[in-house]
C-alpha cells in the first residue's frame, strides 16, 4: 500500500496537474508577461542574471536553466536592464501592446576582466541566498563537449578532487574532495539528489549532456537539502529549449559510447519535451601486472589481460510539460529507465581473482519537477521535486568449487575427502535486492528587500530493501526488512551589507531512522539475530561571507558545523563485498574555508586568474572503509577523531581565444587525532591506546596536481571551423596503502608516484555542427595505480564523432 501511494504521488498527481493547468493559473489576471532565456556567447544557459525594468522596482533573476519571467505587465514601452557578474550590462527596449506576452531571449557578452574558461561563481534569485559566499569551483563542459570525457573524468581535474577507480569503464570508484570521500560528498543533477539505488553511474553521464559542474567545498548551501559532510557536486545538464546533440565514440579495449540529447519547446504554448539517451560498453581487457598463483603458490609475476571485466550500461531519460506559463515556470513530469551489468574481476584488492561473479542493476524512476517565481507574492520563489526510484539488483556467485588465477586458468577446489567443494568463488550466492528509494524536496526563497532574503529547504528520503538469495533461501538476515528514513531541514538568511560585502548565516537539522537486523552473541550458545532500530538526529549551523576588494579580487570565509547520517550501503552492506554494520553512527565535522581569487585582464588580450584557499576540518566518528589486504571484503566503521589541514591553488591564463594554460594543486594532510579508542572485541573490551595517533589515514593521496594547455585555430580549411589541440597532465605523489607505521619499510604497501599525460586533437566545422576528435590517454603508457593498489588502464586511443544543432 505504501508503495502504491508513493507511486501515485510521484506520477499520477503531476499528470493530473498537467491535464488541469487552469487550477494553478487561477491566481493570474491575464495581464501580459515578459519572459525569455539568457545565454552566454557559447550557448551556455546563465543562472543568476538580473533583469530589471528601468524606472520601476519590477524585475526577475534567471533560474538554474537561464529562464526568467516578469508577470503582470501593463501595455507600454519599457527598457530592460540585464546584468550579471562577469558580463557586460545590456539595455534592451521592448514594447507591449494588448494582452500578448513578449518573449525576449538575451545573449550576454563577457566583461573585459572575465575569461571564458575561468572558474565562475553564479547565483540565481532564490539560490543567491546561499551560493554567493561559498567556496565553489564551477567547470564549464562546453569546451569539452567534443571529447570522450564523462562527468567523472571532468571532475577529476578540479582542484581538491581526487577520484580513485578500481579499474576501467564502469568500475567502482572513490570520490574524494579535500579529504572527504564516499557519501561524505553528495551528488546532484540540476539540484536533485542522485538516488543511492539508481543504476545510473557518475561515469556513465556523457559530457554532451552536461552544461557545467559546480563543486562546493566544505560548507554546503541550504538549498541542496543534504547532510553532506565535506562538500557537494551539482551537475547542471543542458537546459536549452531547442537543440539536438548526437555523438558516438569508439576506443581501446573494445570501448563504445553513444549519446543522444535534445529538447523541443513550443514558444506559443510553452509545451516542452526533452530527453537523454546514452549507452556504454567496454571489455576492459587492458593488461595488468599480476601474480600467477597455482596450488596456493605464486609461480610467476607477469603482464596478463583482464578476462572477466566487461561492462554494459544504458539510460533513457525524458521529461515533458510546460515552461514559462502563468501557473508555473517549470512543470515537468519525467521518467528515467537505466540498467547496467558488470563482470567482477576481483574484490577490494587484486590478490583474489574471479571468473564467474557478476552484478546487474535495473531501475525505473518517475519524477515531478515544479517551480514558480513570485508565487502568491513578489519575491516568493518555490520549487518542488519528487522522484521514486524502483531498483532491482542481482549479485551472482554460483560457480561451485571453482577457482581462477590471472591467466584465466580454472582449477577445482576439493574438500578434505576429495569431493568437489560446494562453495562459490567468494560466497556462493544468487541474491536479488528489490529497493525503493523515494526522494522529495521543497525549496522556498523570499526576498525581504533588495539587501536581505530567506531560504528554506525540507528534504525527505525513504529507502526500503527486500533481499532474497536463491542459493540460501533460509538466510535469516534476509527475513528482516532493511528500511531507512532521513529528513533534512535547513533555513538560511542572507544580508548584503554593501555592494561588495555579503554574508549568509544558516542552520540545519538532520534525522535518521534505520530498521535492520543484528547478530548477537557470536560464538556462544545464545547466538541469535534480532530486529533492531537506529534513530539519531543532529544539528548543523554556519556562516559564509564574501568581500570584493576590487571588481576582480574576491575574498571568502566560510564555516560550518555539520553532520552526516550513514547511507543504506554503509548500514546494510551490498550483499557481496561490503559487510553490514547496523551500529554505525553519524559523523560530525567542523569545516573552515578561507580563500581568495584574483582575475586580471591585460589589454583585452591576456586574461589571468589566480585562486588560493586553505582548508581545516575536524571530524568526530568519521565513517571510513576498513580494508584487509588479504581479504576481498570491506566494511564501514567509525573512526574516533580525524583532522584535515590543506591548501589548494589554481592558475589560469588565456591569450585571446587562441591559447590556454592552467594548472592546480592540492595538498591535504589527513591524520588520526584520537589518543585513545574503545575496543569492543570479545577479548579486550575497553579503552586502549591508539597506536595510529598522528599518522595519515591510509589509501588517501595527500599531494596531487593537474595541468592543461590548449590551442584553438579558427577558420582552418574552411570558414566557421576550428582546430583544437589540448594537452593534460596529472600528477599524484606516492602515498601509503596501509597505516604508515605498519610495514612502512616495504614498497609493497606504498602506491608509487604517478605521472600521466593525455592529448586530444579535434576539428569542428559547419559552425560547430560537425565535430571529430581523436584522443590518447596515458600517452606514455605509464603504470598507474589507484584505490587499494589497483591498476588502471595503460595507453588508450579513441575517436569521437559529434553532431550538434541549436
Amino acid at each position: 500500500m505504501k508503495f502504491f501511494l508513493r507511486l501515485i504521488l510521484a506520477v499520477f498527481l503531476p499528470l493530473s496537474v498537467l491535464l488541469f493547468p487552469d487550477i494553478l493559473s487561477a491566481q493570474e489576471n491575464g495581464s501580459p508577461t515578459i519572459y525569455g532565456q539568457v545565454t552566454s556567447p557559447s550557448g551556455e544557459t546563465l543562472p543568476g542574471v538580473n533583469i530589471l525594468i528601468i524606472g520601476t522596482t519590477r524585475g526577475a533573476s534567471t533560474d538554474i536553466e537561464g529562464n526568467y519571467k516578469i508577470p503582470t505587465i501593463k501595455p507600454g514601452s519599457y527598457q530592460l536592464q540585464i546584468s550579471s557578474v562577469g558580463f557586460r550590462t545590456q539595455i534592451q527596449e521592448i514594447k507591449i501592446s494588448g494582452s500578448e506576452s513578449v518573449q525576449v531571449d538575451i545573449v550576454l557578452e563577457y566583461e573585459r576582466y572575465q575569461g571564458q574558461d575561468l572558474v565562475v561563481q553564479a547565483k540565481s534569485a532564490t539560490r543567491r541566498v546561499i551560493e554567493q559566499a561559498y567556496q565553489v569551483s564551477s567547470v564549464s563542459a562546453q569546451r569539452l563537449a567534443n571529447s570522450t570525457s564523462d562527468a567523472k573524468s571532468v571532475l577529476d581535474r578540479v582542484p581538491g578532487v581526487r577520484i580513485q577507480q578500481e579499474g576501467g569503464l564502469g568500475s567502482d570508484y572513490n570520490f574524494s574532495l579535500n579529504g572527504f570521500s564516499g557519501d561524505q560528498v553528495k551528488f546532484f543533477i540540476d539540484g536533485i539528489p542522485m538516488a543511492s539505488s539508481s543504476s545510473m553511474d557518475l561515469g556513465d553521464i556523457p559530457v554532451n549532456m552536461v552544461d557545467r559542474i559546480d563543486v562546493y567545498k566544505g560548507v554546503v548551501p541550504v538549498w541542496l537539502g543534504t547532510d553532506a559532510l565535506g562538500g557537494a557536486v551539482n551537475i547542471h545538464t543542458n537546459r536549452l529549449h531547442n537543440y539536438a546533440d548526437i555523438s558516438y565514440s569508439l576506443g581501446s579495449f573494445n570501448t563504445h559510447r553513444a549519446s543522444v540529447n535534445g529538447a523541443s519547446t513550443n514558444p506559443e504554448t510553452g509545451f516542452t519535451v526533452r530527453g537523454n539517451l546514452f549507452a556504454n560498453y567496454s571489455d576492459n581487457d587492458y593488461n595488468v601486472l599480476a601474480r600467477i598463483v597455482e596450488n596456493n603458490t605464486v609461480v610467476d609475476t607477469t603482464w596478463v589481460p583482464r578476462f572477466h571485466d566487461r561492462y554494459r550500461s544504458g539510460t533513457i531519460k525524458t521529461e515533458a510539460g510546460y515552461v514559462n506559463k502563468p501557473f508555473a515556470d517549470n512543470l515537468l513530469v519525467g521518467i528515467a529507465v537505466s540498467a547496467n551489468d558488470k563482470q567482477v574481476q576481483h574484490g577490494a584488492t587484486m590478490n583474489t581473482v574471479y571468473g564467474g561473479i557478476t552484478r546487474e542493476n535495473q531501475s525505473i524512476t518517475p519524477s515531478l519537477r515544479y517551480s514558480k517565481k513570485n508565487l502568491f507574492a513578489d519575491g516568493l520563489d518555490v520549487s518542488i521535486y519528487s522522484a521514486l526510484s524502483l531498483n532491482e539488483s542481482q549479485v551472482a556467485d554460483t560457480l561451485r568449487g571453482v577457482r581462477y588465477n590471472w591467466l584465466g586458468k580454472k582449477t577445482i577446489v576439493r574438500t578434505a575427502d576429495g569431493t568437489p567443494s560446494n562453495d562459490g568463488e567468494l560466497y556462493r550466492t544468487n541474491t536479488t535486492h528489490n529497493e525503493e528509494d523515494f526522494n522529495t524536496q521543497l525549496n522556498a526563497g523570499y526576498a525581504i528587500n533588495t539587501k536581505s532574503s530567506l531560504a528554506l529547504n525540507y528534504s525527505l528520503n525513504y529507502f526500503h530493501r527486500k533481499a532474497h538469495d536463491t542459493e540460501h533461501p533460509d538466510n535469516i538476515d534476509n527475513r528482516f526488512p532493511k528500511a531507512q528514513t532521513k529528513q533534512v531541514l535547513g533555513l538560511a538568511y542572507k544580508f548584503d551589507i554593501s555592494n561588495k560585502w555579503s554574508t549568509t548565516v544558516f542552520g540545519k537539522w538532520f534525522h535518521i531512522l534505520a530498521k535492520t537486523s543484528k547478530e548477537f552473541d557470536f560464538g556462544l550458545d545464545t547466538r541469535r539475530t534480532e530486529a533492531v532500530e537506529n534513530s539519531q538526529h543532529d544539528i548543523g549551523y554556519g556562516l559564509a561571507s564574501t568581500y570584493f576588494v576590487t571588481p576582480g579580487w574576491q575574498v571568502k570565509l566560510s564555516y560550518e558545523r555539520t553532520a552526516r547520517m550513514p547511507i543504506p550501503e554503509e548500514i546494510f552492506g551490498d550483499g557481496l563485498f561490503i559487510d553490514p554494520n547496523p551500529d554505525l553512527g553519524p559523523e560530525k565535522s567542523h569545516n573552515l574555508n578561507l580563500g581568495t581569487e584574483y582575475r586580471l585582464n591585460i589589454h583585452n588580450d591576456h586574461i589571468v586568474a589566480l585562486g588560493l584557499s586553505g582548508i581545516y576540518r575536524e571530524t568526530d566518528d568519521l565513517i571510513y572503509t576498513i580494508v584487509t589486504i588479504s581479504s576481498p571484503k570491506t566494511r564501514y566503521d567509525n573512526l574516533s577523531k580525524t583532522r584535515v589541514m590543506g591548501v589548494e591553488g589554481s592558475l589560469q591564463y588565456q591569450w585571446k581565444e587562441i591559447f590556454r594554460l592552467g594548472g592546480n594543486f592540492t595538498y591535504q594532510d589527513i591524520t588520526d587525532r584520537a589518543r585513545r579508542v574503545y575496543n569492543s572485541s570479545y577479548t579486550g573490551t575497553g579503552w586502549q591506546t591508539n597506536y595510529h595517533y598522528g599518522f595519515r589515514i591510509p589509501n588517501k593521496p595527500y599531494l596531487f596536481a593537474n595541468m592543461n594547455a590548449g590551442f584553438t585555430f579558427n577558420d582552418v580549411l574552411s570558414q566557421n571551423s576550428a582546430l583544437n589541440l589540448n594537452y593534460f597532465v596529472n600528477f599524484v605523489e606516492k602515498y601509503s596503502l596501509t597505516w604508515t607505521e605498519l610495514g612502512s619499510g616495504s614498497d609493497k604497501y606504498i602506491i608509487p608516484q604517478q605521472l600521466s599525460h593525455d592529448v586530444e586533437l579535434g576539428y569542428t566545422f559547419g559552425g560547430g555542427t560537425y565535430n571529430i576528435t581523436a584522443e590518447c590517454r596515458n600517452l606514455f603508457d605509464s603504470k598507474l595505480y589507484d584505490k587499494y593498489y589497483l591498476q588502471k588502464p595503460g595507453r588508450a586511443f579513441s575517436i569521437k564523432f559529434r553532431f550538434n544543432i541549436k
